[in-house]
């Protein structure tokens, strides 16, 4: 009994010191890197994942060619989100145009470990009668249609990202940052092609329930910026209890993230840690998986 006793913890020992010197290893390979050199080597393995780094604010953000692109997307999905660990505010605003039913939708919230938005356009190949939208999956738009997009997330009114791309799927994401849905505001300006495009998709946003003052809508031409605060969609009470359980355990893992990647301050960095010394983790930390999609092959 004692001769295992010691070998386990001679073993656990080794382990330890084992740990120790590759930790002390990594940090000094990383510490002896370029900047562009870690840029570099971040976008290469973030891209089977479907997203790219962006060193100037320090977060992620979804790639023009990502793979989920293939998978479209429907309400479904936002009903399974918490048990993938996602807890957001969304809105989807379904209106027809062109022979086609589109679907834009805007989304922020914590996803995992990270806090972030997303603002997506899809559309049917046909007018969807409204009590079939919800059970639809819309697929993703063809570059034609996409639309110039600018997204800025807000943390209690204070500025957190910013984007601005020509885009079918424009997002941001924070690993590490932990937010309630409720503290973020998501302000939106979209360009749209034509003024029938425009007035289609604000009559959609009216039917919904929002009025011009509850999002600061205004329009300037073929322009639309409006902010994103609440969903205008009611939640039962279990699936409320849902999310809270599902947050924390989210919050858990944000600062267990922080703990381990503790000796760096910047996500590139973060992230390459995590890729050197716990594989695994950094393959769930860039995983950010929607339900009914499939799981990307990478590291």
């Amino acid at each position: 009994m004692y001769i295992i006793l010691f070998l386990f913890l001679s073993l656990a020992i080794f382990c330890l010191i084992l740990f120790h010197f590759k930790k002390k290893k990594i940090i000094c390979r990383l510490r002896c890197m370029s900047p562009c050199d870690k840029y570099e080597l971040l976008n290469e393995l973030a891209a089977p994942f479907g997203y790219r780094y962006i060193p100037e604010q320090d977060l992620f953000t979804s790639r023009l060619d990502a793979w989920q692109k293939s998978y479209g997307y429907g309400r479904i999905y936002d009903e399974a989100a918490p048990f993938f660990n996602m807890v957001f505010d969304c809105q989807p605003v379904y209106f027809d145009y062109d022979g086609k039913t589109w679907l834009i939708e805007f989304w922020k919230g914590q996803y995992g470990i990270s806090s972030g938005s997303e603002v997506g356009i899809y559309c049917a190949d046909t007018i969807i009668p409204s009590e079939k939208r919800d059970s639809t999956i819309f697929h993703a738009v063809e570059p034609e249609e996409y639309l110039s997009m600018t997204t800025t997330l807000f943390h209690r009114d204070r500025p957190i990202a910013r984007m601005n791309q020509f885009h079918w799927w424009l997002t941001s994401f924070i690993p590490g940052r932990f937010s309630r849905p409720e503290d973020l505001t998501l302000e939106v300006s979209l360009h749209f092609p034509d003024f029938e495009m425009r007035n289609a998709f604000i009559n959609a946003l009216h039917q919904d329930g929002y009025r011009i003052a509850d999002i600061n809508l205004s329009m300037y031409q073929i322009d639309v910026l409006f902010t994103f605060c609440t969903s205008a969609r009611r939640r039962s009470r279990l699936s409320r209890l849902h999310r809270r359980l599902v947050q924390c355990k989210n919050h858990l893992f944000c600062r267990l993230y922080r703990f381990v990647t503790r000796p760096f301050t910047l996500t590139c960095d973060k992230i390459l840690y995590l890729y050197y010394y716990l594989p695994f983790i950094f393959r769930r930390t860039l995983r950010l998986k929607r339900p009914g999609r499939r799981r990307p092959a990478a590291g």
